[in-house]
C-alpha cells in the first residue's frame, strides 16, 4: 500500500508540474524587441499628396501620359517601399490595366478583377473618392470621424489584401505549397480581409473540400459574399464573426492566420484573445494544424511597421495545447509557423538561451507585452450606463443622476476596472455635487483645481464632450456636432480625445490612492536642487510633484511628444506662477536637454518604447539619453505589469518588467532596484555602466 501510494504521489506530481510549473525560457540576445504593433503603418507625406492629385487630374481629363507617369511612380514605390504601403502595388495595377499595359508577372483571377472593376466602375468614383479621404485633397474634411475612418481603412485594405502582385512580398505560392492541406479537407481562414488567401486555400481543399473565410469586419465580408456569389462559388463560406469567437461550427482539419496574430498578442484584450484560443482549439480536430503567417522584426523595415517573434507566438500556444510542427523562412521578411493540436502536449522547458545570455520565463497563456487600445478595458456595458447617468448629470440634470452614477461606479469599479477613468469620473460626480466648503477643501492641491475646471468649467463642456465620444452615447449627429463646435477635423478630434484620456488617466485626483504614489517618490531619493527629466510627462502629474522637492534651486524638464499635454502644463505652470518647470517638445527618435539630469523618470512609457516605437527609433533615442544623464545618476522606468488571473488587470497596457531590463542591460543600464509598488504597478531603477 505504502508503495502503490508513493508511485501515486509521484505520479501526481510530475503531472502537476506538467500542467503548472513548465515554462518556456527565451533568450534575450540583443536590443531587439520581441514583437511591435506600430500605430501608423500608411504615413503619407506631400510627395504621396502630389501624386494623388496628378492621378486626379489625370482621371478627370482622361490624360494617358500623366496616367504613365503615375502609374510607373507607383510601381517604383512599390518596389522601394513594400513595407510601409502596400497599395502602391495595387494603384499601379489599377492604372496600368487602365492604359492596358498588363505587368507579365501578375495573373489575373476574380479578385484581381474584383478590383479593377470596384475602382474604375462609374467613372472610377471609388478610386477618386478613397484619393480625396486618404490624401485629404481640395479640402476634404469628413462629416463624421467615425465613417470617415471606417471608410478610409476599408479602401487601404481593399488594397493591400487584394494587391494583385501580393506575391513578390507575401510569397504566397510558397505558403501554400507548405500548408498541410488536402483535397476534401475543411479549413478556416481568419482575418480572411477580402478572400485572397481565401480563395487560394479553396484551390487546395477543392471542390469537395469547405473553405469557410472569418473577419470581424462586416463590410469585409458583405463585399467578399458577393463576389463569391457573383462567381457561383459555393464552398468558400464568407462569415462575419467577432473577436471573442472562431465564429465555426463545423470541426475543420487547419486554421489559417496571416498577419493577425501580432494585433492578437499585443492588442486583443487577454479576455478575448483566451476565448478566441479556446474556440479554436475546440473547432479544430485532434492533430489538426494551425498555421499562423507573420513578420520578422527588420528594425524598422518589417510589412506594415509589425512583427511578433515565432518563439512569443510558439510559448503561448504551447500552453493551449499546440505544439510546434515547422517554422519556415519565407524571406527575410516573413515566417510560416506550423502547430498542431496535441491534447497529450507539454510545453518544452529546455532552456533556448546561451551561457550568459538573459533569458526570460514564459510559464503562462497571458501575453507578456499588451498595448491596448483607446477603449481597452473601458467600454463595456456597465460603463456605458453609468457613463449616461454621468452625462445626463453633467448637462444640467437632476442631482439624482449623479449620485446614482456615483453608486454604479462603487459597484462595478471592484470588478473590472483597476487605475481606469472610472475613479476620477466617480469624484468628479462627488466634486459637483459637494457644497461650497467641502468643495474648497477637494480643491486645496493647485493641479487637482486644475483637472476640476478643464473638466466642468462652462457647463462641463469638456466632461460631456469626452463621455459623448468615449463612451459613443447619443447619435452620430450628436457627436458630429460636438466635433464641429470644436473646429476640428477627423484626425485631430481623434487625437484630441486620446489626449483627454491620458489627461484623465493620469491626473485623476483619486491616483496617489489607488497608485501608492508616494511610495514611488519615496523611493527615487530626490533632493533639493536636483535636475529632473519627466520623460513622457503628459499633462505634468508627476513634475509637478517633482518641483515640490526640487524646490527652486533645482529643474524639472517636462519633455513630451503631444502639444495639448504641453500647452495644458504650460498654462499650469503659467497659473500657479512655477518658474523651476520647463517644457520641452520631444521626439520619438531623440533627446536632448538643456543640461544633463540627475534622474531621467518614465511613467507608463517603454511598453509603448518597447512594442510601438521602431527598433531604430528606439535605438538613437536611448544612445541620447545616454548622453543626457549625469555621471552616477540613474534611469527610473514605472510600468504596468502583467497579472496572476486572481488579481484585477490595470485598465489597460502591461509588460513583463524582464524585458524592460534585458533591453536597457544591452545599452548599458544596469537594474540597481526593483520595488512591487502595487500587484499591477512595478518601479525599475538603473545605474549606467562604468
Amino acid at each position: 500500500m505504502k508503495k502503490g501510494l508513493l508511485i501515486l504521489t509521484i505520479m501526481v506530481m510530475v503531472m502537476t508540474h506538467a500542467l503548472y510549473g513548465q515554462v518556456y525560457q527565451l533568450s534575450i540576445e540583443d536590443v531587439s524587441s520581441l514583437v511591435r504593433t506600430g500605430m501608423n503603418p500608411h504615413p503619407t507625406d506631400d510627395g504621396d499628396t502630389a501624386l494623388a492629385y496628378t492621378l486626379m487630374n489625370a482621371l478627370d481629363h482622361r490624360y494617358a501620359d500623366s496616367l504613365l507617369y503615375v502609374r510607373e511612380a507607383y510601381r517604383k514605390k512599390a518596389d522601394d517601399d513594400r513595407q510601409k504601403e502596400k497599395s502602391w502595388g495595387a494603384l499601379a495595377y489599377i492604372v496600368g490595366r487602365m492604359l492596358n499595359a498588363d505587368d507579365a508577372n501578375i495573373k489575373h483571377d476574380i479578385l484581381s478583377d474584383d478590383l479593377y472593376q470596384y475602382f474604375t466602375d462609374n467613372e472610377c468614383s471609388h478610386l477618386k473618392n478613397y484619393l480625396v479621404i486618404k490624401y485629404e485633397l481640395n479640402n476634404y474634411r469628413p462629416r463624421s470621424v467615425k465613417e470617415h475612418i471606417a471608410q478610409r481603412t476599408f479602401y487601404d485594405d481593399f488594397l493591400m489584401f487584394n494587391d494583385p502582385g501580393r506575391e513578390a512580398w507575401d510569397k504566397t505560392s510558397e505558403i501554400m505549397s507548405k500548408m498541410p492541406l488536402k483535397k476534401g479537407d475543411r479549413a478556416v481562414d481568419v482575418g480572411c480581409g477580402f478572400g485572397y488567401n481565401s480563395l487560394r486555400l479553396l484551390d487546395l481543399v477543392g471542390d469537395n473540400g469547405i473553405v469557410y473565410a472569418t473577419d470581424t469586419e462586416k463590410d469585409y465580408i458583405d463585399h467578399l459574399s458577393q463576389v463569391m456569389q457573383k462567381n457561383n462559388i459555393d464552398n468558400l463560406m464568407a462569415l462575419h464573426t467577432q473577436s471573442d469567437n472562431l465564429g465555426v461550427s463545423d470541426m475543420v482539419d487547419c486554421i489559417f492566420m496571416s498577419s493577425l496574430y501580432h494585433i492578437i498578442y499585443t492588442w486583443s484584450r487577454e479576455d478575448e484573445r483566451s476565448a478566441l484560443l479556446k474556440s479554436i482549439k475546440k473547432q479544430l480536430k485532434n492533430n489538426g494544424y494551425f498555421v499562423i503567417v507573420d513578420n520578422y522584426n527588420l528594425h524598422g523595415g518589417e510589412l506594415n511597421n509589425c512583427h511578433v517573434s515565432p518563439k512569443l507566438v510558439e510559448a503561448q500556444l504551447g500552453f493551449w495545447g499546440f505544439e510546434k510542427v515547422a517554422l519556415h523562412t519565407l524571406s527575410d521578411k516573413r515566417y510560416m509557423l506550423i502547430m498542431r493540436r496535441n491534447d497529450n502536449y507539454v510545453p518544452n522547458v529546455k532552456a533556448q538561451s546561451s551561457k550568459g545570455v538573459p533569458s526570460i520565463s514564459i510559464n503562462s497563456q497571458k501575453s507578456i507585452v499588451h498595448i491596448g487600445s483607446l477603449d481597452s478595458y473601458d467600454i463595456t456595458d456597465l460603463g456605458i450606463d453609468a457613463a449616461n447617468y454621468v452625462y445626463d448629470f453633467a448637462s444640467g440634470g437632476d442631482r439624482s443622476l449623479g449620485e446614482i452614477a456615483i453608486k454604479k461606479y462603487d459597484e462595478i469599479i471592484p470588478k473590472e476596472n483597476f487605475g481606469g477613468e472610472y475613479t476620477a469620473l466617480k469624484w468628479l460626480c462627488k466634486a459637483l455635487l459637494a457644497a461650497p466648503t467641502q468643495l474648497d477643501s477637494m480643491l486645496k492641491d493647485p493641479l487637482v483645481r486644475s483637472f476640476y475646471h478643464k473638466m466642468t468649467d462652462d457647463t462641463c463642456k469638456v466632461l460631456r464632450y469626452y463621455l459623448l465620444h468615449k463612451y459613443k452615447l447619443g447619435s452620430d449627429s450628436l457627436r458630429m456636432l460636438s466635433d464641429s463646435i470644436l473646429e476640428m477635423s477627423g484626425e485631430v478630434g481623434r487625437t484630441h480625445r486620446s489626449y483627454l484620456e491620458d489627461y484623465i488617466l493620469a491626473l485623476n485626483p483619486m491616483r496617489q490612492s489607488w497608485e501608492n504614489t508616494p511610495l514611488i517618490i519615496n523611493n527615487l531619493g530626490i533632493k533639493p536642487g536636483d535636475i529632473i527629466a519627466d520623460i513622457g510627462s503628459g499633462s505634468g502629474f508627476f513634475s509637478y510633484q517633482f518641483s515640490k522637492i526640487t524646490g527652486s534651486k533645482g529643474k524639472v524638464y517636462a519633455v513630451e511628444l503631444k502639444d495639448e499635454h504641453l500647452n495644458t502644463l504650460q498654462q499650469f505652470i503659467e497659473t500657479e506662477h512655477i518658474a523651476h518647470i520647463d517644457t520641452i517638445k520631444g521626439r520619438e527618435d531623440l533627446i536632448t536637454l538643456p543640461e544633463k539630469v540627475d534622474m531621467a523618470f518614465m511613467c507608463s512609457l517603454y511598453h509603448v518604447m518597447y512594442a510601438v516605437v521602431s527598433d531604430s527609433d528606439r535605438d538613437t533615442y536611448l544612445k541620447s539619453l545616454k548622453e543626457c544623464i549625469k555621471p552616477g545618476g540613474s534611469l527610473v522606468v514605472v510600468d504596468n505589469g502583467p497579472v496572476d488571473v486572481s488579481t484585477l488587470p490595470y485598465h489597460g497596457p502591461y509588460i513583463s518588467r524582464e524585458l524592460i531590463e534585458y533591453q536597457l542591460y544591452y545599452y548599458g543600464f544596469i537594474l540597481e532596484d526593483y520595488i512591487q509598488i502595487i500587484p499591477q504597478r512595478y518601479l525599475l531603477k538603473f545605474k549606467l555602466k562604468h
